[in-house]
Formats: C-alpha cells, sequence, structure tokens
C-alpha cells in the first residue's frame, strides 16, 4: 500500500493520499488498526518533558480509558487535561462498527502515543487517523465550537471506471452516500450507517479491466451530535466529492468531526443497514 502522508501548518488543510483498497478486516477482530494518516500543527510547540507534554500523555490514556468504559455511545471520548497556560483538549472516535470499546482501545486508540510522541512530537495541535479510529487533542478548545474544516484529508484508489461509465459510477456513489447520511442523521443514535448499492449492469475498471457490481460506503458523526448537525456536517464533504473522486472505485474524506468512504469491497464489519439496488 502506498499511501502519501503529509505535515501542513493550514488551519484547514486539505490533504491528497493515494491508497490502494484495505482489504476487509474480520469481524469481531482485534488486529492491530492500520495508521492511515496524521497532521501536526506545525505553528505551535510544546517542550520534550514539559507540563504540556504530560498532559497530553494523560490525555490520550483518559480518552482510550473512557472510550473503553463507554457503553453508549461505544467508543467515543472527548476530555480536557491540565490547566492554563498547559490545558489540552481531546477526542477519541473509534469507527461505527466497533461493538467492544476495550478491544477498539487496545487496538486502536492505544497506538495514538506513537504518533504523538514521534512524527508529531513537540507539536500542540496533532490529528490522527487509524482505518479503525480517529483521535485529535490540541491547546485550543475545538470542542465546543465544531468545526469539520479545520482538518479533512482525502484520498482516492489508484484505479478508476471505465471513462465511459465515469458519470454514472459517481453519480451512484452520491446517491449511495447520501442515503446513507440521512440514516446515519435521522434513523440512528450512534450516528453511523454503512451500506451496499448494487448494480446489475456493472462498471469495467482500469487499469485492473475487472467488472465490479457492488459499491460500499460508510458515513459517520461523532455520536454527540444533534441529527441535523450531523447531516450537513456530512453535506459538506459530500460537495467535495465531484472534485476529489472522478470515477475512483474507492475513496474516502477523514476529517475530525465526520468522516465518509466507499469501496468497491466490502471493508466494514457486519451487515450493511441499507441496501440499494441501482436504476
Amino acid at each position: 500500500m502506498d499511501i502519501h502522508r503529509s505535515v501542513c501548518t493550514a488551519a484547514v488543510v486539505l490533504l491528497l493520499l493515494s491508497f490502494s483498497s484495505f482489504p476487509k478486516p474480520s469481524a469481531g477482530s482485534a488486529a492491530r488498526a492500520e495508521l492511515v494518516t496524521w497532521k501536526c500543527d506545525n505553528g505551535t510547540y510544546y517542550g520534550e518533558n514539559s507540563t504540556y507534554q504530560s498532559n497530553v500523555r494523560s490525555l490520550l490514556a483518559s480518552l482510550a480509558a473512557n472510550a473503553s468504559r463507554s457503553l453508549f455511545p461505544v467508543g467515543f471520548a472527548t476530555a480536557v487535561v491540565g490547566a492554563s497556560p498547559d490545558m489540552v483538549w481531546g477526542l477519541g472516535l473509534c469507527r461505527g462498527d466497533t461493538t467492544n470499546g476495550t478491544e477498539c482501545a487496545s487496538s486502536c486508540l492505544d497506538l495514538a502515543p506513537e504518533v504523538a510522541f514521534g512524527r508529531c512530537m513537540g507539536v500542540k495541535d496533532v490529528s490522527i487517523f487509524y482505518d479503525r479510529c480517529t483521535v485529535r487533542y490540541s491547546f485550543r478548545d475545538f470542542l465546543t465550537s465544531p468545526d469539520n474544516r479545520q482538518v479533512q484529508v482525502w484520498g482516492a484508489s489508484d484505479d478508476s471506471v471505465a471513462p465511459r461509465d465515469t458519470g454514472r459510477f459517481d453519480a451512484l456513489v452520491a446517491s449511495l452516500v447520501g442515503a446513507l447520511s440521512d440514516w446515519a442523521a435521522f434513523n440512528t443514535t450512534t450516528r453511523y450507517a454503512s451500506g451496499v448499492l448494487v448494480s446489475d449492469q456493472g462498471f469495467p475498471t482500469t487499469p485492473s479491466k475487472d467488472l465490479v457490481h457492488r459499491i460500499n460506503g460508510l458515513v459517520q458523526c461523532t455520536p454527540d451530535q444533534a441529527p441535523g448537525r450531523c447531516r450537513e456536517c456530512l453535506q459538506g464533504l459530500i460537495d467535495e466529492m465531484p472534485a476529489v473522486f472522478n470515477g475512483s472505485v474507492g475513496g474516502r474524506i477523514l476529517a475530525v468531526w465526520c468522516n465518509l468512504r466507499f469501496e468497491v469491497h466490502e471493508f466494514y464489519d457486519g451487515s450493511p443497514m441499507l441496501k440499494l439496488t441501482a436504476p
């Protein structure tokens, strides 16, 4: 898997990831989560062995512990540690197909210190995206004013459908993601939905020349959001899709408050919550 990882100083960032599709994890697997990308906001720093570093360490441990104990929503926690000027705010979110918060914490959230004190050592504002969880911490109080534009990361598969089918395929992806967004926002309390859209006609792909008939999708908001706010958050990502995914057979937009992903293979655990058929 070839993933381009980037660090940027901008407050609002849109990064391009080039990646091939992930294999579907086995249901209930506690395998180590895969690091997708991260963002270190290099405009702010702390010193090694400083109070801020100690607070970050305590915060990450608290997020993993609280998420592991959370029965509803499973695998979600926020925390604030320390006092000014070394206060740190944080959020941890497991992917919505998580059924065991302890498992997610041990296999995903517990890995965050590797990035925090490795690739992003000394940086005060850090976002970390694994395939099965998200972690962010900052010296800014981002919890009371959620803004999904602060951190956005997108990536598209190296494979795409044949050029003549691009418009039809992209329209079906948009239809699936829109339906999933409605379901996650208005029909669940977890603010998560997964689903599949099946096309009898299928789509030839390049360069693999495979014929694909299924599009799988997933959307998620943090479960503390009201239905309308969640749907608005996801719509902001949907509006980015035409410029980002031009016939790509897989892609994702990662952000802190909501995210989406689609692939032509299954990549989530459990049965799809929505099953749609292409017209």
